[in-house]
């Protein structure tokens, strides 16, 4: 599964991040798998985008994610 279309979030204090079309997108939790949940998966675009903060924001999107609504994913 993968983001069909730009989301952005206000993120735990970052601001304004956009996760881009294309992104992949899991079903897994740390309590294990549930569907309601849509958590970025592939967290390389970080790199690109956010190089100012790269290491703090994949550290909080890895350990408190971000879940993307559903109609932004296919």
């Amino acid at each position: 599964m993968k983001t069909v279309k730009d989301y952005t979030v206000n993120f735990r204090g970052y601001g304004k991040i956009t996760v881009p079309a294309g992104t992949r997108i899991t079903h897994n939790t740390a309590c294990g798998y549930d569907e309601e949940y849509n958590f970025v998966d592939d967290l390389s675009w970080i790199d690109v985008n956010y190089t100012d903060i790269k290491f703090g924001l994949k550290h909080d999107c890895t350990y408190y994610g971000i879940n993307v609504p559903s109609e932004y994913v296919k």
